[in-house]
């Protein structure tokens, strides 16, 4: 072989990384070894936290003309239903229940209800509502919370509130007598206090727990409630010795969990802890702590937790070597490294050109010399309230949010994004699907999805994925996952705009929301309002948009695009909420001066909506308004953060009252609860 087709060769790789299209991976992978280890002591941890700093895998990127990266030295189905309101408790009354992704799994929130009372976070407030009926509505108990709260859940006569603050006691050293006591005033510790709310004028405390780490996320399943907690182990800097998690019941320690580490290294680490407690008993049930790296997200089915996050690899550039000269004497780097008439070529001649490409990438990512974040996968079981660590799992790219992992018939579906840096050609990016084993091996994927965009929001519905991706216009995907070992792409759909949340309509049609986005004058992507779309898949081969409609122009917001617990939707009672800040274009025009702020309404847009009519609006409930030049969603107390229905009354809440509006009549307002002052509700970005 020539110089000159050597280097042009050599080109064609990387040119992969530029042209390749959706790639199958191969039809096993053996899963990571899972290397499962246990800590005796506090000294162990010191120990392998110094070792660690050292073991670190780093990637040394040397720029090279015969590979498309660089040197590398290591490489359910059917979701829940937004609502249950199919009858209630006592009186047969029906309500809604949080938006939630797995059925039977519940997951906490800042409000909650029954079929006749709200229970909801105000500021430092925990507040219950006399709700239903709605004309008589009023607060019968509000309760202090010394820390911040942050989540509640609620079943039947017991509440569990979720807090954080520090730690109240000085904390003993596992190992006593190797120092003093020691105290760490700034590390987060967080509270779960199990109320007893059979009398709801007079909550009373059953049990008050705490755990050393920052509340991160919990579920409940049955009467069992799985709390996650998190405490950050910098292996580079501390300001005091290595302090376990412990779980306590006031100042008495009730569980001393096991540290459970890898033989994996990272950058970096948190203590992630899962404690289980009893809402019916009050009882704690189990505790487990695992040294873990950071950027969690956790997605749990009804008997297992699953725990991703990125693996971080230091990367160390190199100066480029002397540029290899050609036959005629010109660089290598000058060479196009695919022919200049390529756009010229017929399709099945360029097709031919990159089926060669990407087996040519498939090689190099195989000998792990591409330069991809992974994201490790621990797979957890919580069957019963036993905490048993399962398996070890991990694919290339990132994860986007809970929703991009689906555990059915036993398998674990993942969707994620996959960004490779090279100092010389800057980021390529490009998405994937991989179906692990029950023993977190990948049996099957499809890679080189959608290149150059990134992922917005995916929903895994029994042997379906629909995703969308968004760079300058919004990919719908529709792919079948009917066989694990290999997930086809059946159809796709370009519209403008995009959705950051999807939600399932019936068997055959999706609900999106998003934002809408056009050409901006220099030839960028602006965004301009809140979007919602339906789309119809029974065709899979051509899904097709069937409504849609906008609401505000630019800086318009909503919370159910960072929270789908913010999003309600029930089917039968033909009910689609949406909390809405909508920002018009249209300037502020006063007596004695003119302002180019936009106007700014602060509610909540209430729809009706069948794949025959689309939707329609049938009304809004207005929390308030005015003239403002700060976009930041949450800036606001007038702000809807949450709806729900009890009966044939919807509830809106914001930071500074909750209105209670007919649902045969949206816009006549029942009743008005004020709330205490406090802080503005943030809408709260989940993993």
């Amino acid at each position: 072989m020539s110089r000159n087709r050597f280097i042009l060769g050599c080109f064609l790789i990387l040119i992969a990384v530029l042209a390749a299209g959706c790639m199958s991976v191969p039809a096993t992978t053996p899963p990571a070894s899972s290397g499962l280890k246990k800590f005796n002591s506090t000294a162990e941890i010191e120990q392998y936290l110094r070792e660690s700093v050292q073991a670190v895998p780093h990637r040394t990127l040397v720029p090279t003309f015969s590979t498309n990266a660089w040197a590398s030295e290591q490489a359910s189905g059917i979701p829940a239903p937004s609502v249950r309101g199919d009858g209630g408790g006592p009186g047969g009354v029906p309500y809604s229940q949080t938006n939630v992704q797995v059925a039977g799994v519940d997951e906490p929130d800042i409000i909650k209800n029954d079929n006749r009372y709200i229970y909801t976070i105000s500021g430092s407030n925990l507040l219950i509502i006399d709700a239903y009926p709605a004309a008589g509505a009023s607060v019968v108990s509000t309760t202090g919370i010394a820390d911040t709260p942050r989540d509640i859940f609620v079943r039947g006569d017991r509440l569990v509130l979720f807090s954080t603050g520090t730690p109240d006691v000085t904390i003993s050293l596992a190992e006593p007598g190797i120092v003093p006591p020691y105290y760490r005033p700034h590390s987060p510790v967080t509270h779960a206090t199990i109320y007893d709310i059979s009398d709801r004028a007079r909550p009373r405390v059953v049990k008050d727990y705490s755990i050393d780490g920052d509340y991160f996320d919990a579920r409940m399943v049955g009467s069992l409630v799985y709390l996650v907690t998190q405490e950050q182990v910098n292996p580079y800097y501390r300001d005091g010795p290595i302090v376990v998690p412990v779980l306590r019941e006031g100042s008495r320690t009730v569980i001393q969990p096991d540290v459970w580490y890898f033989d994996h290294p990272e950058s970096w680490y948190t203590f992630t802890t899962i404690t289980v407690l009893d809402a019916t008993s009050g009882k704690e049930k189990d505790a487990q702590t695992y040294l873990l790296g950071t950027g969690n997200t956790l997605y749990v089915s009804g008997d297992a937790m699953y725990v991703g996050y990125p693996r971080h690899f230091p990367v160390i550039y190199r100066e480029p070597p002397v540029p290899m000269i050609n036959d005629a004497g010109s660089s290598a780097a000058s060479l196009p490294g695919i022919p200049a008439d390529f756009n010229t070529l017929s399709e099945s001649e360029r097709q031919s050109i990159i089926e060669g490409l990407r087996t040519a990438e498939e090689d190099v990512v195989r000998r792990h010399e591409a330069d991809q974040t992974t994201t490790v996968i621990h797979k957890i079981g919580i069957r019963n309230g036993a905490i048993t660590y399962l398996a070890r799992g991990e694919v290339p790219g990132t994860l986007h949010n809970q929703f991009s992992m689906d555990e059915y018939k036993g398998n674990l579906r993942v969707a994620t994004t996959s960004t490779v840096y090279t100092p010389r050609y800057g980021q390529y990016t490009y998405n994937n699907v991989y179906v692990l084993s029950p023993e977190m091996a990948i049996v099957g994927g499809l890679t080189h999805i959608a290149e150059q965009e990134s992922i917005y929001a995916t929903r895994f519905i029994g042997d379906r994925l629909y995703m969308v991706t968004f760079r300058r216009i919004d990919p719908f995907f529709v792919i079948d996952l009917s066989s694990p070992h290999d997930p086809k792409i059946l159809g796709k759909l370009k519209i403008p705009g995009y959705s950051d949340y999807l939600h399932p309509y019936d068997a055959t049609h999706i609900i999106g929301i998003g934002k809408e986005t056009a050409t901006s004058e220099w030839g960028g992507v602006s965004t301009s309002g809140v979007k919602l779309a339906l789309f119809d898949v029974s065709d899979v081969a051509n899904p097709a948009l069937v409504s849609k409609v906008q609401i505000g122009d630019a800086g318009s917001d909503s919370a159910a695009l960072a929270d789908h617990h913010a999003f309600l939707f029930d089917r039968p009672k033909n009910l689609l909420v949406i909390p809405v800040r909508a920002v018009t274009a249209e300037p502020v025009v006063r007596e004695d001066y003119y302002s180019s702020r936009p106007q700014v309404w602060y509610g909540a847009y209430v729809f009706g909506l069948s794949p025959q009519t689309g939707f329609s609006l049938r009304g809004t409930v207005q929390h308030g308004a005015g003239d403002s030049g700060y976009y930041y969603y949450g800036s606001s107390a007038s702000e809807v953060k949450r709806s729900l229905y009890i009966g044939d009354v919807l509830y809106t809440m914001s930071a500074k009252q909750i209105k209670a509006n007919s649902l045969g009549d949206i816009n006549t307002t029942i009743a008005t609860i004020p709330l205490p002052p406090g802080e503005v509700l943030y809408p709260v970005v989940r993993g």
